[in-house]
Parts: C-alpha cells; sequence; structure tokens
C-alpha cells in the first residue's frame, strides 16, 4: 500500500530504514508541492492528527518523522490484523 500510495519503488526485502528513507523522500516532495495530497494521505492511513503536530513541531527532519507515524501504523494493522484473524487481505496493507 505505501509504495502504490506514495509513489515510491520497494522490491523484494526491504528493512525498516530502506522503508523509511524512501518513505521520508518521497513526504518532503509532497510536503513541498502537494501538501493537500500528503494530509489526505496521513487521514485515510488513520494517522493521529495530535501525533502529525507533535512531530511537525520537534527538531529534526519533519519528513522522517512522518515516516515513522506511517510506518508505525501499518505495523499496528498488520499485528491487528493477525490478532483477530481477518478473513480477506487488506489491500491497504500490502507494501
Amino acid at each position: 500500500m505505501l509504495s502504490r500510495s506514495f509513489d515510491i519503488a520497494l522490491s523484494g526485502l526491504v528493512s525498516r530504514e530502506q522503508i523509511l528513507a524512501a518513505l521520508s523522500a518521497r513526504i518532503e516532495q509532497l510536503i513541498a508541492g502537494n501538501p493537500d495530497q500528503l494530509f489526505s494521505m496521513l487521514y485515510r492511513l488513520d494517522i493521529a492528527e495530535q501525533k502529525i503536530k507533535q512531530a511537525m513541531n520537534m527538531p529534526g527532519s519533519v519528513s522522517y518523522k512522518i515516516a515513522i507515524l506511517i510506518y508505525e501504523r501499518q505495523m499496528e494493522k498488520i499485528i491487528s490484523r493477525k490478532r483477530f484473524g481477518s478473513e480477506r487481505p487488506d489491500e491497504d496493507l500490502a507494501w
């Protein structure tokens, strides 16, 4: 889902850091060129607005901090699906 939604190329086995780096670069582009699209994506991914505001107000790379929020939210969804045994795979969780 992340590679489709954020238009990033991830193939084969990738590490957490590779995902975060690619996602961070794309988020940086969206912040500069189309922040409305980024906030729409964050809403669809169900990233808490309070967490986004905190990330934006802390020192450091905003795009990297938002990438971490997205990554962690996707991991929460995956764990939840495994725990509660969703019958059909959720296409939003496909990386």
